[in-house]
Formats: C-alpha cells, sequence, structure tokens
C-alpha cells in the first residue's frame, strides 16, 4: 500500500477503515459475513424509522447514516485510531452493539441544548424526536469514499452544548433563590437570568434577583444611593455564594459586564444630584437590552 493512500483511507469512515483491514485479514470470511448481514439489517431499521425504506435513495441515505453511527461509536471506543483494533473490536462485540452505541451518544447529544432558552414546547415529543432526528442525519450522514470529521464535530458540539446546559443550569438556579420566590415561569432566557442577578448583585445586599423591573430598578437605584457604591464587592461576595460549577461562567460574565453601560449608567446615577424619569428610562432600556424576556412589564 502507497503512502499516499494509506493517508487517503486514514480520512475515510472509520467503518470503512475497519472493513478494510478486515479485508486483508486471514480466517475472519465468517465474521465479515456476519457483519455484512448485521449492517443491511440495522441499515433496514434505520431507514424504516428515518428515512425510507421503499426507495433506493432512502436506503443509500439509511446506509451513510449507519456508517456514521458506527464511525462514531468505533471513534469513542478509545481505539487509539486504530483500523485493525477496531476491525477486532466490531467482530468481538457485534455491529448491533456497536451502533447502538453510536446511537446513544446522538441521544445524548439531542438531549443538550442548542441555545440558552427554553420554552414548554421543548418538552413536546415530537419536537424531541424532531432534535433527534435532525441530530442524527448532522452528525452520522456520510460518504464512503469521502473525507470523515464527524467525531471532532460531534466533539465540538457536545462541548458547546454542555456549556449552554451549564448556563440554563445556573439560571435555574438563580430562579430557585430569586428574593420573592421561586421563579416558576416555563419560558428562560438563560442569558437574561444571569445578567439581571449579576447587575443588582452590585447592591451587596445578599439578596438574589433573577426577574426584575422597574420597581426593582428603582429599589436598586435607591440602595446605591443611600450607601458607598462598592461593585467589585458586590460581585465577590455573589460569587462565594453561588455553587463551585457555576462560579466561572459567573466571573466570565462579570468581566463582560464591568465595562459595560448599564454598569457605567448606575455608577453615575449613584452620585448623581438628581435622578429624572429619562435617566429611569434609559436604565431601563438598558436592562431590557441584557435581561430580555426576564425584565418585568410593571409600570412606566
Amino acid at each position: 500500500m502507497t503512502t499516499q493512500l494509506a493517508s487517503q483511507i486514514q480520512q475515510l469512515p472509520y467503518l470503512v477503515r475497519a472493513i478494510h483491514a478486515m479485508s486483508v485479514q486471514a480466517n475472519v470470511a465468517e465474521e465479515a459475513t456476519e457483519l455484512a448481514l448485521d449492517l443491511a439489517v440495522i441499515t433496514a431499521r434505520v431507514a424504516a424509522k428515518f428515512t425510507n425504506n421503499r426507495t433506493a435513495e432512502g436506503i443509500l441515505e439509511a446506509m451513510r447514516l449507519t456508517m456514521g453511527c458506527i464511525s462514531l461509536s468505533l471513534a469513542y471506543a478509545h481505539l487509539q485510531d486504530d483500523d485493525e483494533a477496531a476491525a477486532k473490536f466490531l467482530i468481538a462485540h457485534g455491529a448491533e452493539r456497536v451502533f447502538q452505541q453510536g446511537f446513544r451518544l446522538i441521544k445524548e447529544l439531542a438531549e443538550l441544548p442548542e441555545v440558552a432558552m427554553l420554552t414548554a414546547y421543548d418538552k413536546d415529543p415530537h419536537e424531541q424526536m424532531r432534535q433527534l432526528r435532525a441530530t442524527f442525519f448532522k452528525f452520522c450522514a456520510s460518504e464512503a469514499n469521502s473525507h470523515w470529521s464527524g467525531a471532532k464535530l460531534y466533539q465540538r458540539e457536545f462541548e458547546q452544548r454542555s456549556d449552554i446546559a451549564r448556563q440554563i443550569n445556573c439560571a435555574q438556579w438563580l430562579r430557585k433563590q430569586h428574593y420573592l420566590g421561586a421563579v416558576k415561569n416555563a419560558d428562560l432566557d438563560a442569558d437574561g437570568v444571569i445578567a439581571i442577578a449579576l447587575i443588582f448583585a452590585i447592591a451587596n445586599n445578599g439578596k438574589v434577583v433573577a426577574e426584575a423591573g422597574q420597581h426593582d430598578l428603582e429599589a436598586l437605584l435607591g440602595r446605591v444611593r443611600k450607601q458607598p457604591l462598592e461593585i467589585e464587592t458586590g460581585w465577590a461576595n455573589f460569587l462565594a455564594a453561588a455553587p463551585s460549577e457555576y462560579q466561572h461562567l459567573l466571573y466570565t460574565r462579570i468581566t463582560q459586564l464591568r465595562s459595560s453601560h448599564i454598569i457605567k449608567l448606575i455608577s453615575a446615577l449613584a452620585y448623581k444630584a438628581k435622578v429624572s424619569k429619562t435617566d429611569v428610562a434609559e436604565l431601563l432600556q438598558e436592562l431590557q437590552n441584557h435581561g430580555g424576556n426576564e425584565v418585568l412589564v410593571d409600570y412606566d
């Protein structure tokens, strides 16, 4: 085998590479036949559920999905990118089991949020199935003779969605700590909740504010105008009270807020002789820019 051909094979889907490695091994004819039959059964099942088992195009698409799903599973089996080890792994465990392990990876990813927002619709079974199907197609569709980077794409997406899930969990924790009692709204804008909590944390009064309106904003202004404004102290105390798993996330958001216009505006209004309605309106607009739908509309 030439070096160029070997390099090209190394870029193909892991299943294709494993089959190629199996083809040059001795005494595996029976195992190879069993693997082919298993792949046919799996492809038929994928076609019936996800594509179309009545058309050649649907079956070909199912074959591409099966190939990518098994390749993903092999990539996560800690085989050190060894094609012969992958072939032995397939023979030892069977294509069905390897496919199911890959599909579990897809389900785990599909259950993670793509954006830092929640709605009641997210729990709808049809929406969950749509997410599973979209994730399956996005990360498992592959071509036998084309470059495959499914495992790298999957890992990158998994890390990104895990970060988003951490934001949502943090926002949900903040809602439970809300000073007026837990916020139980089904819709959630995690970025908005976190931003509001950190903006109001500069009051340094030990309260967690997870949603806010003009009443809360005026109360915040009143407090910072009556006592020395210690923004950094407020944030430090807020961080110290937060669970350790959210502290890095909150610290990053604090770093972003530190130079924001809303913090500069609050700092200026804290020492202004008289706060006008225009000042409050501007501050409320800034709060809405950061808090989004988590900002309550109560009165003008």
